[in-house]
Formats: C-alpha cells, sequence, structure tokens
C-alpha cells in the first residue's frame, strides 16, 4: 500500500490504562519497541510486557514531581523528524536520535477533577503538559508519526497491522484530525476554569464548540442540511432519552426546546403543547390527565401534529387520551411499562424520556444569532416573575385568584413570539396570540381564539379572565377590546409614556392592571 507507515518504536503515555495491555502485547509481539513512561511503564512491567523506561532514551531522570519526563529533544526529535526531509535525517543521525512512529497518548483527567474537588492546587495538579505537546507533535508529523488520543482506536491500529504491517496515510490523517480537536477541547476546558478559578471572570471573547452527534434528515426545510452537537464537551450525556418513534427532526428538536423551556416554568402539574415553536395550549392543575385535557382543549385544532410535553409520569390512562390525537412528540419526565406500551402503539410517535427537565430553567444557554462574520450572544432571559413582584396601578386590587392567573398567564407569554397576548382562566390558557407585527392585532387574534365552543358545544366564557402582555400597551386600544369581552385583570411590564393613559382606561372599564417592570420579548 503507498504510503504505508512502518512502525518500528513506540511510545506509551497514558493516564487511563485500559486496554493498553493488550495493545502493548501485539506491538510487541510485532517487533515494536515501546517506550513509556512512570505509571505505564510499571503496568506494563507487572503484565511481562517489555519496554524501555523513558530515562534509559532521554539520560535524564523526571523531574519535578513527574511534571518534566517526556520534553526532550531525544523524543520529540524521534517525533517530529520529517522522514521525507534528507537533512532532518541526516540531522537525527548525527544526534543518534532514532525516530518513533507510533504516539499513544491520553491526557490527565483534567475535567473529572475539577468535578471532583475544589482544590486549587490538585486541579492545576491536573493540567497536563507533555500529553498536548506529544499529541500535537505526532499530529503534525501525521506524514512520519501516527498519533492515538482515543482508546476506541486502539483495535483500528490494530486492525491495520494485520492487514498491512502498518498505518495507512488515511487512518494517519483522521486520526491526527482526532488529535488536535483532543487538545482544542481540553484546552478550552482548562481556559473556561482559569476564567472562573484563576482570575477575575472576563467576557470579552465567546468560544462554542460541539461534538457532533450526527446528522438529522434536514433543517427547517428538505432542501437545508442539519445536523446535531453537543456543545457540552465534559458531559456526552443528552437531557433526553427516545423511547418510541421515528428519529427525531430539526423541527422536532426546535419545538421541543419551545415546550420544555415553558414546562420547566411550573412547579405543580403542567401540561404544554407547542406548534411550530409557539405554545397553542398550556394548563396547570391537579395532575397529568386533567392538565391535558385542559391544554387540548385551549386549542385543539392547533394541536393537531404538535409536541406536548408533562412535568409529571404519564400513565396508562392519559396515555389512551393522548392516543386519540395526531402528535408529533409526547415528551414526559417518566411513562409508565403500560403507558409506554400503549403510545407504542404508534410506531411513528416519538416518545421522549426528560431526563432533566430543570436544566432549561436553571442552566439555560446563551442565546447566539448568526451573521455573516459576526454573530450575537446574549443571556437567556431567566427571570421569573413572583407574586411580590406585581406593583398594583389600578384602583381595584385584583383577587387572590386572578393573582393566580395573572402569574400563569405571565409564565406563557414571556414564551410567546412578540407582539405576545395570552388570555387565560383558572390557569389555562384560552388564547395566544403571537408574533403580529401590532399589540392590537394579537390582542384580536387571541380574542378569536379564546371565542370558541367546549366539547359539549357551549361558548367558553372569558368573564373574569385575565390579559398578559410581553411589553407595555403603547395605546389603550388593546384595553378597550379586552374589556368588551370580560376580562378581569391585566398584567404587563408597564414604562409606556401612556401608562396614565392606559391606566385611566383600566379604571374606567373598572379592571384591575399589575405592572411587572420586567419586559419579555422573545423574537
Amino acid at each position: 500500500m503507498k504510503n504505508l507507515l512502518t512502525i518500528k518504536r513506540s511510545l506509551i503515555s497514558v493516564s487511563d490504562k485500559s486496554n493498553i495491555t493488550k495493545l502493548s502485547r501485539i506491538l510487541v509481539g510485532k517487533n515494536i519497541e515501546i517506550i513509556s513512561t512512570g505509571n505505564t511503564y510499571k503496568i506494563l512491567s507487572k503484565k511481562s510486557i517489555e519496554a524501555k523506561k523513558i530515562e534509559k532514551i532521554t539520560n535524564f531522570k523526571e523531574i519535578l514531581n513527574g511534571r518534566v519526563k517526556t520534553l526532550h529533544p531525544s523524543i520529540f526529535g524521534g517525533i517530529l523528524a520529517d522522514f521525507n526531509n534528507e537533512k532532518h535525517i541526516k540531522e537525527i543521525n548525527a544526534l543518534k536520535i532514532q525516530g518513533i512512529q507510533l504516539v499513544i497518548v491520553n491526557l490527565y483527567p483534567f475535567v473529572e477533577t475539577i468535578k471532583s474537588t475544589k482544590s486549587i492546587t490538585k486541579c492545576i495538579e491536573n493540567i497536563d503538559i507533555g500529553g498536548p505537546s506529544l499529541i500535537r507533535a505526532a499530529a503534525k508529523n501525521f506524514a512520519s508519526t501516527c498519533v492515538v488520543v482515543d482508546i476506541k482506536d486502539y483495535e483500528l491500529i490494530i486492525d491495520e497491522l494485520n492487514k498491512y504491517n502498518g498505518i495507512s496515510l488515511k487512518l494517519r490523517k483522521m486520526l491526527a484530525l482526532k488529535a488536535f480537536k483532543k487538545t482544542m477541547n481540553y484546552d478550552l476546558e482548562i481556559f473556561k476554569w482559569f476564567e472562573s478559578n484563576i482570575v477575575e471572570k472576563n467576557e470579552k471573547d465567546f468560544f462554542l464548540f460541539g461534538n457532533k452527534i450526527n446528522n438529522l434528515r434536514y433543517g427547517e426545510n428538505p432542501h437545508q442540511s442539519a445536523s446535531i452537537y453537543s456543545y457540552n464537551l465534559s458531559n456526552n450525556k443528552s437531557f433526553y432519552k427516545q423511547l418510541n418513534g421515528k428519529s427525531l427532526s430539526f423541527n422536532n428538536l426546535n419545538d421541543i426546546k419551545a415546550t420544555l423551556s415553558l414546562l420547566s416554568e411550573f412547579n405543580d402539574p403542567a401540561a404544554v403543547i407547542v406548534k411550530h415553536a409557539i405554545p397553542c395550549g398550556v394548563a396547570e392543575g391537579k395532575n397529568a390527565l386533567f392538565v391535558w385535557k385542559k391544554s387540548l382543549s385551549a386549542d385543539k385544532l392547533s394541536a393537531f401534529g404538535g409536541v406536548v410535553a408533562f412535568n409529571r409520569t404519564v400513565d396508562k390512562n392519559l396515555a389512551k387520551e393522548l392516543n386519540k390525537i395526531f402528535l408529533e412528540v409526547v415528551a414526559a419526565i417518566s411513562f409508565t411499562s403500560e403507558a409506554l406500551k400503549i403510545l407504542k402503539e404508534k410506531p411513528n410517535l416519538r416518545v421522549i424520556e426528560i431526563k432533566r427537565l430543570k436544566d432549561f430553567k436553571v442552566k439555560k444557554p446563551k442565546t447566539v444569532v448568526t451573521m455573516p462574520d459576526i454573530f450575537l450572544v446574549q443571556e437567556s432571559d431567566m427571570y421569573s416573575i413572583k407574586k411580590k413582584d406585581l406593583k398594583v396601578v389600578s384602583k381595584i386590587k385584583p383577587t387572590k385568584k386572578q393573582i393566580e392567573d395573572l402569574v400563569f398567564a405571565n409564565k406563557v407569554v414571556k414564551h410567546v413570539r412578540s407582539n405576545a397576548i395570552v388570555i387565560a382562566k383558572n390557569k389555562v390558557t384560552l388564547g395566544i396570540g403571537s408574533g403580529n407585527t401590532s399589540r392590537v392585532d394579537s390582542v384580536n387574534f387571541a380574542l378569536l381564539k379564546a371565542n370558541r365552543s367546549n366539547e359539549k358545544g357551549n361558548t367558553i366564557s372569558l368573564k373574569g379572565a385575565v390579559m398578559a402582555s410581553d411589553a407595555f400597551f403603547p395605546f389603550p386600544d388593546s384595553i378597550l377590546i379586552a374589556s368588551k369581552s370580560g376580562v378581569k385583570s391585566i398584567i404587563q411590564p408597564g414604562g409606556s409614556i401612556k401608562d396614565k393613559t392606559v391606566i385611566k382606561e383600566v379604571d374606567e372599564k373598572k379592571l384591575s392592571m399589575v405592572f411587572t417592570n420586567k419586559r419579555s420579548f422573545t423574537h
């Protein structure tokens, strides 16, 4: 095979000793000399695997408690020498440096260490210096050296040695790329830790790296490509587990994000139905079955083909009700075995177990918007309105029940596309106006959705309902429209130059209104 690299000498220095004896025995069996460092050498010696201590090559003992052991010309010269360069060959021959064709290194467990201890000294001692240097040197010189940083790749080395008695250029290139990715991710974790623990936090730079998990079928539309990545480099565990159905699409995942972000606002049993990343039915109540029926009744038409999520367990009775309508995704914190069996009657229904719902509340990632040559970054909106935050600005004070509905409606409106309006009653959304360019249009649309018939054919009563707005009302027109439909209490941020005019309209219509002083745009 063209460009096949014959392996004569290898350097092994691994923190994780898994499977290293198996690989080492195969290397020795193929007459490949092994050089190894401290603890790696001890492990190989105990297993009667022939190896040379690195001091035999460098003629220099480890110093500074092992901080310096591989950083030596006899090692790096052997790794970095280009054997297609005559000058390099003459120079290392004159210095009696032998080439090292295979470098097997994994790094000190820095990420694991910072998770297990707050000791600055211990964390710093687990910042690998020699390891990344060896890896980068071998990766740079892939034409003459092969580098292995992942235990899973040991089998690839064994296979090629068995097939070709050497390592192909194709594999060396792939492993070199993987090596640079490894050191990049490793340095990023060190940077983030230093930023938080050694110096005052510095937010001048923003980094976003992701490990590709897999390709998605397509993006928002079939002509757009899309992939899914994990940017939490120190934790490859997903926040969800798929229990049934077709693979998740880009739109499914985007809808799940919108659903769970809103669902995480609630502590009591709640259900959230989302269609095209916009809430269309939300309810909070006594149990999961109850809130499902209420959230579905809020807008059954829009719920068709939507995504629903629960912050409680889905049991068999709820599963039976869910199967009565076409849904793309059902997500919940858990499912009973009976419920899962029922839901699996629909083979395409995506059933998702949410492992860490609270992360959508307390660990929301920053929002990134990309544009040519630049990108915008902002913190997620983590603020949650509580009863004590409300400022009554009307003559009439809202009742205790109205306050509960106001807080509920405000939680929902925060997750609706601006201009956003939510009409609610008894902790159930009745109508949602989303994404209109005029706030009045959003009010009219929300009321259009709210003015409907229930399952018995009776018109839904809006008397005593509340209305939430994500931003201030610039004019009193929205108040007039809402009051005519039965809305009795309003929650909004306030802050308009027309606040006094709006409050006057509220008082004239004998409504109550509270200010939050917190705008909650979602564009």
